[in-house]
């Protein structure tokens, strides 16, 4: 089943070099911190690393279908926004109408996307900025409050019996899993690959490529919604830029996860160890007490480091493709 999944992923290359670098930034970080290697602070590694992972769940769909989303950042500060303005209002009404205003930004990344033809990235920086600017409406350029406890208790929650992890963790975890069943085993899954591999291909087989797209841009707009909830929840406020900074990591974890931007490749599994390295950087920068500047010069150099190492493994089997049909 899926577990068979994993292990292919795990052991491909791109697996082994997330995992090898993982370990060891795991080990600087613990000689240089003795706060890092600790109980508590994997549990705040893991919950940091949820709301990344969700996002990055809405990105790899996308990708693997030859599309992008930039605007899942708004999406995520928009959802938070929505929640705190909605209560205290009733707990189900609070999540419905945050989950609502993210899927009708997917909605219309949908349309013009895959019905209009206009391309994704243009499409989505258009949202991104769009949603950018309501979220200062409905805020007013402020934070504000979260007053519901309930949906704090479901997105952020922490429970004895689970060791005091906030419930984040565990939508993460859920999530995960059903994605990676959905991409490996559902006809949607297949669809999806098929149609970021060659979409006339795709088309000539009956796949519904239009449709699929239009699906996956909702869907990464709801984990953008998700997201947000537990962010908002985690914080007890809305601020206007609450989603910043997650623009670059989110993508950046199925990119080194071996997701192209082409489509028709990635793993689930590879882009959660995308996001436990990435987050492993920022959470071991934070303890060392450096500028989050020296975050983002990390991220970006290992990001370039694993794209051209990607670039001269796809040159060089392409060689020897020229090669073998020379030679026969």
């Amino acid at each position: 089943m899926y577990t068979r999944e994993i292990r292919k992923a795990l052991f491909d290359i791109n697996g082994i070099v997330l995992i090898v670098a993982s370990i060891i930034l795991i080990i600087i970080f613990s000689f240089s911190n003795p706060h890092f290697f600790t109980l508590n602070n994997f549990r705040v590694l893991l919950e940091s690393m949820s709301i990344l992972a969700i996002l990055s769940i809405g990105v790899h769909f996308l990708l693997v279908a030859g599309e992008i989303d930039i605007s899942f950042a708004s999406v995520l500060s928009l959802s938070a926004a929505v929640a705190a303005v909605a209560s205290p209002g009733n707990t189900f009404y609070i999540i419905l109408v945050s989950l609502l205003a993210a899927a009708a930004v997917g909605v219309v990344n949908g349309f013009f996307t895959a019905k209009v033809g206009i391309p994704s990235f243009l499409v989505t920086l258009a949202t991104m900025v769009g949603v950018q600017g309501i979220v200062y409406i409905i805020t007013d350029y402020r934070a504000v409050l979260l007053s519901n406890d309930l949906v704090i208790k479901i997105f952020f929650g922490r429970f004895d019996v689970v060791g005091k992890t906030a419930t984040a963790v565990f939508w993460m975890i859920v999530l995960l899993i059903i994605s990676g069943v959905t991409l490996s085993y559902a006809k949607y899954g297949r669809w999806a690959y098929s149609t970021g591999g060659n979409a006339r291909a795709a088309m000539l087989m009956g796949i519904p490529t239009k449709r699929v797209k239009f699906i996956l841009f909702i869907i990464s707009s709801l984990m953008g919604g998700i997201a947000g909830l537990i962010m908002v929840s985690r914080a007890h406020s809305a601020r206007p830029l609450i989603g910043d900074g997650l623009l670059m990591p989110a993508i950046a974890a199925p990119i080194l996860g071996g997701a192209l931007l082409t489509g028709g490749r990635g793993s689930i599994t590879r882009t959660t160890l995308g996001c436990l390295l990435l987050t492993i950087i920022t959470n071991g920068v934070n303890l060392l007490g450096f500028e989050p500047a020296y975050r983002d010069i990390i991220m970006g150099s290992i990001l370039i480091g694993a794209l051209s190492i990607r670039t001269l493994q796809q040159k060089g089997g392409n060689f020897l493709i020229r090669k073998r049909k020379q030679n026969s």
